[in-house]
């Protein structure tokens, strides 16, 4: 048997741990990731740094085994979200306090009067509510007792002698119903490759379940995990789980009842694609909110109870933009308070030849994205009413590079949605924002822009690029 193996873990300034490993040292860092979350009762997404001799004992990214020994030190670097131990539910990311507490710390960086919602920054306090996208690494969670028991001896076994378990029905129906709870924490719709994910990251994490005779070592798992989260769902949509009634057959149009027609589900990484209403509301109560809100937005110094009132809405709002995808036009009427925004301060030119830049490295066209148009031009009434989707600029003429616009907004179907935004770069913030918030598409001229945007930038679904911005991503990782 290999030599016992300890490390320091080391997961904030005042929390460090012993992490023995009676086997020797894991194989990959992925494996020694689930041992981490098994042995110190954490979960979550999170990523490893080494102590590293060579650059003075600064910490270093934890890419291959080799780099690290016994009685080495470990760091964990969380993502955003806090860390779960075990047996405690995902709550949401905005509760109450929290949700207090931004907007306190908003204030501090707008001018009174600066309000704005992208529905990004905000979820309600629902049982559905999720607090962090589809992990990097799947955690496998502890399961009942006795299965747990089961795995673990079997595990031993498997390191001593190389012996696998053939589980009988009961303890594979007790892994997948685990597996499955776990997995619609995050999502109930799943990407071949995140089965892969799901999968491989159970035999690593229990080598004794692993499969004689396939390729993978997990064929097998991959696939009753879909029958099962396919039954899962099923049970989901009994209850009244609106990312799963959404894609009922009699929210299908008629002549297209095929359960695989126009199945909705998140495709841009978003957390709360379609989330329950909070406890104790209906779709009656929300409305009045609602309409409420159609008066409320129109106060002066009236941020915070907009703020509010948007968050409790949160809700009404998605499963409205989700089951009826509505006219930008008249989603803007129902909802004004999403497309306001008051002041924005100024930030330099560079940023938005940058993202010009971007557009032109990706060989697309960088006026697809951002319109110019002088403040004497006649034709810019007809020119905003035919753009669907991107940012217009408007300039004085005669006007320095380095001058401030008359006016930047945001153009979706023809309509102003948002304008005196600043700043192009700002106003790309707050398109992307209403991407998710009004569950729109990204245009295929510009596929390759939002692609590195959301993949790359904002680092959400970032597993998969296409082969034109893994090149861009080599590149900027040099």
């Amino acid at each position: 048997m290999a030599a016992m193996v300890k490390l320091r873990i080391i997961f904030s300034e005042n929390d460090s741990r012993r992490l023995i490993l009676p086997n020797g040292m894991p194989e990959s860092v992925s494996e020694l990731v689930q041992q981490i979350k098994g042995q110190c009762g954490v979960n979550g997404d999170f990523r490893l740094q080494f102590m590293d001799a060579e650059f003075g004992n600064e910490f270093t990214n934890l890419e291959s085994m080799s780099d690290i020994q016994d009685k080495s030190t470990i760091k964990v670097i969380f993502s955003s979200v806090a860390p779960v131990e075990p047996g405690e539910p995902l709550l949401p990311l905005y509760s109450s306090a929290a949700t207090s507490r931004t907007l306190d710390d908003s204030s501090s960086l707008s001018s009174p009067g600066n309000s704005f919602d992208t529905d990004i920054l905000s979820s309600p306090e629902s049982t559905s509510s999720r607090a962090t996208a589809w992990p990097n690494v799947f955690p496998i969670p502890r399961f009942s007792y006795d299965t747990q028991l089961q795995l673990d001896r079997a595990n031993a076994t498997f390191k001593e002698t190389g012996a696998l378990l053939n589980p009988d029905h009961k303890i594979k129906s007790a892994i997948l119903d685990g597996l499955a709870e776990t997995i619609v924490q995050y999502k109930v719709y799943l990407s071949d490759r995140e089965f892969d994910e799901v999968a491989e990251a159970l035999v690593t994490t229990h080598p004794c379940l692993k499969e004689p005779g396939s390729v993978t070592g997990y064929g097998g798992w991959k696939t009753s995990l879909k029958y099962k989260l396919a039954n899962y769902r099923t049970k989901l949509r009994r209850l009244g789980c609106p990312e799963v009634t959404v894609n009922s057959l009699k929210h299908k149009p008629d002549g297209k009842c095929t359960p695989a027609y126009g199945v909705k589900k998140p495709k841009k990484a978003e957390v709360n694609y379609c989330p329950t209403y909070p406890a104790g509301e209906t779709a009656e109560t929300l409305e009045e909110i609602r309409v409420d809100l159609l008066s409320e937005v129109k106060k002066k110094n009236n941020d915070h109870r907009v703020a509010a009132m948007m968050e409790k809405t949160f809700a009404l709002r998605r499963q409205e933009v989700v089951r009826e995808a509505p006219m930008i036009a008249d989603f803007k009427m129902r909802w004004p308070a999403l497309f306001h925004v008051c002041e924005t301060a100024a930030v330099e030119v560079r940023r938005e030849c940058i993202l010009k830049g971007l557009c032109v490295y990706l060989n697309e066209d960088p006026e697809k994205l951002v319109k110019e148009y002088l403040d004497v031009d006649k034709s810019i009434a007809t020119a905003i009413a035919e753009t669907v989707f991107g940012i217009c600029v408007i300039r004085s003429e005669g006007a320095e590079p380095g001058d401030d616009p008359q006016d930047i907004m945001i153009v979706l179907e023809g309509v102003e949605v948002m304008g005196e935004l600043g700043n192009v770069a700002f106003a790309v913030a707050m398109l992307l924002g209403l991407v998710y918030s009004l569950n729109l598409s990204y245009p295929p001229e510009l596929r390759y822009t939002f692609e590195v945007l959301q993949k790359i930038l904002m680092e959400l679904d970032a597993h998969k690029l296409s082969n034109k911005v893994q090149v861009l991503k080599t590149f900027l990782s040099r």
